[in-house]
């Protein structure tokens, strides 16, 4: 099962440049916050996350503790690029490169993983329930946002905001596992699942296929209220928004050990006999839709805290935050997130910002950052 969960692609920091305090994990595009202000803006936000293992050894053949969630565990790959320009009532034009994956995992087939590739020895008799069902895309393109003031009388302010982006598709991932797996001895399992699979490199099975080419749209949505030292916000991404991938490389098969063999310790080598359907087809993938709700208060001029949570495939990842603010330029603040467990700090000096969260700072199984630059005409 080691290649099951390799759809989560490898984490890798990228410099990011905002002038405004970042809050919640998800990289999410804010179309207020994009047409602030004239400006030039340069910046990369990325979170990856898993429940099992952490990143390190998620992507060392999971060798070492083995931390799993009862019930679904997750993975989460979510990273994007933006650089443009906001030129106020013409709104803001700009470039993206996105990576989003979201990976669900059966509890028991993340403990047959691990168990495998570390040689634990598999619990004899017991039935290993199998699920995995992996939705991600990598796609690159223009972006186009805009924002409007709908209400302001002083003590309170609506503000609405809207984006839309065309993308080039550049990589899939969408499809499930559902089987079982049977423990005969501590080395040895009989399996079968079945498996409905579109992609541009297949991680269940050695196969190998042609790249799928995609075009596609997506849109996002953003609203604030603020009255008095209050404000409210609200961001929606992939609102509705979808690529056409042409060509994609697809998989309906059942899989199964009836061609079992095994390694020098007597362990099974996991090599799936195949059968069932493969071609090339033209489908439509739905972007999957994220969103961040988020409350603040301002105590004084200099302090404010805020809490919020981001949400995506039916999971909720809350935060609180506190900020302190001593000049308009500079502000410094604390995070902590609840579904992973993180801790962070957030630094802005005036247009350069800097947001680190991790829940291990030494081995940690979530890591967030995001970094930004903003110079205003």
């Amino acid at each position: 099962m080691r290649s099951l969960l390799k759809p989560l692609t490898a984490f890798t920091a990228t410099l990011l440049f905002a002038s405004e305090a970042a809050a919640g994990l998800f990289s999410l595009f804010d179309p207020i916050k994009a047409n602030r202000a004239e400006s030039f803006t340069l910046k990369t936000e990325a979170f990856i996350a898993d429940d099992p293992v952490s990143l390190h050894d998620l992507f060392n053949d999971w060798q070492g503790e083995y931390h799993p969630k009862d019930g679904t565990n997750i993975a989460i790959d979510d990273i994007r690029i933006d650089l443009g320009g906001s030129f106020k009532k013409f709104g803001y034009f700009g470039l993206t490169l996105r990576h989003h994956t979201f990976i669900t995992a059966s509890k028991d087939l993340t403990l047959l993983v691990w168990q495998q590739l570390n040689k634990k020895g598999f619990t004899v008799g017991k039935r290993y329930d199998l699920f995995i069902g992996v939705d991600g895309f990598e796609a690159d393109g223009i972006v186009y946002a805009n924002s409007f003031t709908l209400i302001d009388n002083g003590s309170s302010k609506l503000e609405a905001g809207f984006g839309a982006e065309l993308l080039r598709g550049r990589e899939t991932q969408e499809g499930f596992l559902d089987g079982y797996a049977l423990a005969v001895t501590d080395k040895d399992y009989d399996y079968s699942a079945v498996s409905d699979y579109r992609y541009s490199e297949n991680y269940l099975y050695n196969l190998d296929v042609t790249k799928p080419t995609g075009t596609g749209f997506t849109t996002h949505i953003s609203l604030k209220y603020r009255i008095d030292k209050a404000a409210f916000k609200l961001i929606i991404n992939d609102l509705y928004g979808k690529i056409d991938w042409k060509r994609a490389p697809y998989s309906h098969v059942n899989i199964n050990s009836s061609n079992k063999s095994y390694d020098e310790n007597g362990f099974i080598i996991y090599n799936p006999t195949v059968s069932g359907v493969e071609k090339y087809i033209d489908y439509s993938q739905r972007l999957y839709t994220r969103s961040r709700a988020q409350a603040s208060y301002s105590f004084t001029k200099e302090s404010t805290v805020l809490i919020g949570s981001d949400y995506a495939k039916k999971e909720y990842f809350p935060y609180l935050k506190i900020d302190y603010t001593p000049a308009e330029y500079l502000k410094a603040g604390l995070f902590y997130e609840s579904r992973f467990e993180s801790f962070g700090v957030d630094f802005l000096y005036k247009g350069f910002s800097i947001f680190l969260a991790a829940n291990d700072f030494n081995d940690p199984s979530a890591l967030a950052l995001k970094l930004s630059y903003k110079h205003r005409f």
